[in-house]
């Protein structure tokens, strides 16, 4: 039987993908937890080490550091902290990023090195603003890495003293930094942001203070002050309020979007490069009912890892429509009125998605869908077994309740008065939820890269119009006897498994 080495297979692991690392940490780590620890400090020091291999060994570093290091701490981890936070192979940040684990108090009086480390960072105006600045200017994806190290571990006091010290700067990087705090839930904290931001007099400063007001409900009434004063003492220039950079100029590898499914949810695919072998990926999740959902963003990823993402993303029955990165916008802009209108807050993943890709200023505006029908389509039952279809029949807890006695029926055999009762709840739901999803599929379609769909973007407004002046017989629209049959179908069919409620599998 081979011996194993631990230190071998750790150079192993941090090689793979973050995903494939999570997989297999059980099988490339076996020896203790404080072993293995020191293992990877030694790497640090003579591993040579890419972007991959580095952010793995800080994720594996902290994951153990968390799970199984006590206060006090041992003097060996002590010492390699020093020695660590001395090295010349790593930035501040990324030493930020490991020390993080910690609590401040763990290190200040024990690991040499660490009060001098804090001071350079964060108490010298002039270095810690241009520390921001020099981080963003070269690495503008590291924003959200940026935020989450300086907020992870500190105080209130502290980063209200950081923010003090950003103050006066005009630099779009610092602003753009400012701008997340105003989003912190301490309010004290989001309003010393908001007038650092005020401070900086810019005309960048105007459109971000706009954007807080039209997006941050709990600075809006302070944002639109604060930007009004300011447009008095600075006039909007003559191209109006945001002139964007070309987006031929921002090497965006990926920009994708799919159909809406049964749920009113699609997502973006966005990526982009910025430099050899250095990614970055993200996406957007939006719902009919919900607006922006959810933001993943994940930086500094090397070619093979963001291959690896896509290949996840694209696998399966979903397509993606390639599309405009002003048409994305627009779809977004879209989905945060939703946002506003339902009362549900903005992503703060968002805000920093639309700072590193330089999107200016994103507010909310419903986008009017292009709804003209040349000529009905022809379509078949074949269509409707597709995705997005496929998913859009009724999940509704009042069907549940209706077909509770019926379980173990099939379709056919449901009493006519409880068929037509959930065809009148069906078509209610079509012309609610299915219309508007109709209406943004069709429009996604025709605004692609893709000119050859005419007849699918056709075919979601034929089954619109159909909805909105269904025949005189329900069942002879081909749509809407597929959505309803499907609907006490699958009702039926979760009911036999047991689940007796859309809740419990949501």
């Amino acid at each position: 039987m081979t011996k194993k080495n631990q230190l071998a297979d750790l150079r192993r692991l941090i090689s793979l993908s973050p995903k494939n690392l999570r997989i297999n940490l059980s099988k490339y780590i076996y020896e203790s937890p404080e072993t293995v620890l020191k293992m990877l400090f030694r790497l640090m020091k003579t591993e040579p080490l890419n972007d991959r291999k580095k952010d793995n060994i800080f994720t594996l570093a902290r994951m153990l550091i968390e799970e199984n290091i006590n206060y006090p701490l041992p003097q060996w981890l002590i010492d390699e902290l020093g020695y660590f936070l001395k090295s010349k192979r790593f930035t501040e940040i990324d030493k930020a990023i490991l020390l993080s684990v910690f609590e401040p108090e763990e290190l200040v009086d024990s690991v040499d090195g660490f009060d001098m480390f804090v001071e350079e960072l964060i108490n010298t105006k002039e270095r810690f603003g241009d520390f921001i600045i020099n981080q963003l200017r070269t690495g503008p994806s590291r924003l959200l890495e940026l935020y989450s190290v300086i907020t992870e571990k500190s105080r209130p006091e502290g980063l209200i003293a950081m923010i003090d010290d950003l103050t006066g700067y005009e630099d779009v990087e610092v602003i753009r930094l400012l701008e997340l705090f105003c989003y912190h839930p301490d309010s004290m904290i989001a309003m010393t942001a908001l007038r650092a931001i005020e401070m900086a007099g810019t005309q960048e400063a105007i459109e971000t203070l706009y954007c807080i007001a039209a997006l941050n409900e709990q600075l809006r009434e302070e944002a639109e002050d604060a930007y009004i004063n300011l447009m008095h003492e600075l006039p909007l220039p003559r191209e109006g309020i945001k002139k964007r950079k070309d987006p031929q100029d921002k090497k965006y590898i990926d920009l994708w979007i799919t159909l809406s499914d049964g749920n009113g949810a699609l997502s973006a695919f966005i990526g982009k490069r910025y430099g050899r072998n250095n990614y970055f990926f993200a996406s957007i999740l939006m719902k009919h009912n919900t607006g922006i959902k959810d933001v993943i963003i994940i930086p500094g990823i090397s070619r093979e890892g963001y291959e690896e993402i896509k290949e996840n993303y694209f696998t399966g029955e979903i397509r993606f429509y390639p599309v405009q990165e002003d048409y994305l916008i627009k779809i977004v802009k879209h989905f945060l009125k939703i946002n506003i209108q339902k009362g549900f807050p903005v992503p703060l993943e968002l805000i920093v998605l639309k700072n590193i890709l330089e999107w200016g200023v994103l507010e909310p505006v419903e986008y009017s869908f292009d709804t003209e029908l040349a000529k009905p389509v022809k379509y078949y039952p074949r269509d409707l077994f597709k995705f997005p279809f496929d998913t859009w029949w009724l999940h509704d807890e009042r069907l549940y309740r209706l077909l509770k006695p019926y379980k173990g029926l099939q379709v056919f055999e449901i009493p006519e008065g409880i068929f037509i009762r959930i065809t009148e709840i069906f078509m209610e739901y079509a012309r609610q939820e299915i219309v508007p999803l109709c209406e943004l599929c069709a429009d996604i379609i025709k605004n692609s890269k893709y000119k050859r769909r005419v007849r699918l973007q056709q075919l979601f407004l034929t089954i619109r119009n159909e909805i909105l002046n269904p025949p005189e017989k329900i069942f002879d629209s081909t749509f809407l006897n597929f959505g309803i049959v499907a609907s006490i179908n699958n009702t039926l069919h979760n009911l036999s498994l047991g689940i007796e409620s859309p809740e419990h599998i949501e």
